[in-house]
């Protein structure tokens, strides 16, 4: 069984592309919940969305997935910091753009403040979430955590990661 996010009050939260621009840094937030579900939803190749906070996780999950690949051969957590660096200096694309995974999922923006708004939010949360991922991917000691890096071999909903 999926494992959907538990944030579903969406009151007075701001949308973007039919998505809910979720708060961070909450108890507990949408990056929390991606890392915690991550090993258990990545092996699904459909996920059925129960509410709009699962858009959000269905594309941590696949950011997730995508970072793990990046950290595959990186031995130590300096170099899989450079790794996540480089990975979020790229273009991040957003719904109507090549290179976005999800155009099912997401609307194209219905204008530029709110394409703007949306790859800000898309820029944070893929920061955020590199940051607490490599706390979880590598041991203190700065040594890859295997029972994390392991899962850079699988794919998310069938969607290959260049």
């Amino acid at each position: 069984m999926v494992y959907h996010s538990s944030l579903v009050d969406e009151e007075g939260i701001t949308k973007a592309c039919g998505c809910p621009l979720l708060p961070l840094k909450g108890k507990t937030d949408i990056i929390d919940e991606a890392i915690t579900f991550f090993r258990a939803n990545v092996f699904f190749r459909n996920f059925d969305i129960k509410n709009p906070a699962d858009k959000l996780l269905i594309y941590l999950t696949y950011y997730i997935n995508l970072s793990l690949k990046r950290l595959e051969g990186c031995r130590t957590l300096a170099v899989g910091t450079k790794a996540i660096i480089n990975l979020g200096l790229e273009n991040v694309p957003i719904p109507g753009e090549s290179g976005f995974p999800f155009t099912a999922l997401f609307h194209p923006p219905q204008s530029q403040n709110e394409a703007e708004l949306f790859r800000d939010y898309l820029k944070q949360i893929r920061e955020e979430t590199s940051g607490r991922l490599l706390s979880v991917a590598y041991r203190p000691n700065g040594t890859p955590n295997k029972w994390w890096l392991a899962f850079a071999k699988r794919k998310f909903m069938n969607i290959s990661l260049n």
